[in-house]
């Protein structure tokens, strides 16, 4: 029967939809209005917006916020109610972890 031939290849399909959506349920995510750009959801590995690449909004207290110390060219910054470790250089987002106490 044609049904039971496919039916494996349609359960792997499956397993695999689900396992990607419950992945992307996890990943901790920001979603932004950026004038210009509209709504964008922004991610580990994303770019952040030009403007949190500047020194002036690197959060200097991150010890106190109980964040791992940056590297050289890294800052700390926060995006709504995520703190963000951004890459100076390319603007990549490399952690984002929950901003406690945010409102």
């Amino acid at each position: 029967m044609l049904g039971t031939k496919y039916l494996p290849h349609l359960l792997f399909t499956a397993v695999c939809a689900v396992s990607s959506f419950s992945y992307a349920a996890e990943q901790p995510s920001v979603t932004m209005d950026r004038p210009g750009a509209g709504v964008k959801e922004i991610k580990e590995g994303d770019n952040a917006p030009d403007q949190y690449q500047r020194p002036s909004l690197a959060l200097k207290d991150w010890k106190a916020r109980h964040l791992s110390a940056p590297d050289k060219n890294q800052q700390w910054v926060q995006l709504e109610d995520k703190y963000a470790l951004i890459d100076i250089p390319t603007g990549t987002i490399k952690q984002m972890v929950p901003a406690k106490g945010h409102k």
